[in-house]
């Protein structure tokens, strides 16, 4: 893979997800070099793309602490736990899961050469936000599986890798918030008003209310009878990103590609 000029961590993540097959491979998944896939992963997404008939699925994934030990250093409990439940899903209500945590994590998704539309959105963008805009891509139905078939290793906090070569983090932070409320706004405006009803009375998936309405009201989007209880430093903290964060370009290509199918 061509890293010349340097293109950071989220760039070369996103050119793995690109349709070149250049071994002539009919399935595909993306392991970061600190994260796993445990030993039924590769025959579980096999399986599931072949009997349920979908060309994607999504794996469920354990937390690696890499700051513990013993047993202590993985979750007992998996990322799509009280999100997703064990079934297909259609893009719309996948793009939903923004307002629960995020929506494709890299490490969880096992294709097929048979996929419609590749998840690369080619193009640079705001660390934090690449997996939420990798759901934009997507055009085909997902299966999720809850079974705990890989780990993802929480490191953020001890890696410059994202940053690039002029980007603090505290501007950073308000860049992603600012271009993470835009992208769930973009999510918003695309779901079919029933579904928005649906969605609004606990429906759709298992993310549970109040997170919901704490994710929608920084977006601005309106949820009659319902307000996110907010204490005084998350609201001073909202206003910070109001006025200083700075929506980045990719979220207007993800929804362009989104509305016209490009």
């Amino acid at each position: 893979m061509n890293n010349k000029p340097q293109k950071f961590m989220i760039e070369n993540l996103d050119a793995c997800f690109q349709r070149e097959n250049s071994h002539g491979a009919d399935y595909f998944f993306m392991l970061e070099d600190d994260n796993q896939v445990r030993p039924d992963y590769m025959a579980r997404g096999i399986d599931i793309i072949e009997q349920i008939g979908v060309p994607v699925c999504m794996m469920n994934q354990v937390i690696e602490d890499l700051g513990a030990s013993g047993e202590d250093r993985y979750s007992t409990f998996g990322i799509f736990d009280g999100i997703y439940d064990q079934k297909t899903y259609s893009p719309t209500e996948i793009r939903l899961a923004l307002f629960g945590w995020t929506a494709m994590p890299n490490g969880s998704i096992f294709w097929s050469k048979n996929i419609r539309r590749d998840l690369a959105f080619r193009i640079g963008t705001v660390p934090g936000i690449d997996e939420d805009l990798r759901a934009f891509r997507l055009v085909d139905p997902v299966y999720v599986c809850l079974e705990k078939l890989a780990v993802w290793a929480q490191d953020e906090s001890a890696t410059n890798r994202n940053l690039g070569f002029d980007k603090g983090r505290i501007r950073r932070e308000m860049d992603m918030q600012a271009s993470a409320r835009a992208l769930r706004r973009a999510a918003w405006r695309s779901t079919p008003p029933a579904m928005q009803a649906e969605f609004l009375n606990g429906n759709v998936l298992r993310v549970p209310m109040d997170k919901r309405i704490y994710e929608m009201n920084p977006a601005g989007i309106r949820t009659p009878g319902m307000q996110a209880p907010i204490d005084l430093r998350k609201k001073l903290r909202q206003k910070a990103v109001d006025y200083l964060g700075r929506v980045h370009p990719s979220i207007r290509k993800a929804e362009s590609e989104l509305t016209t199918g490009v």
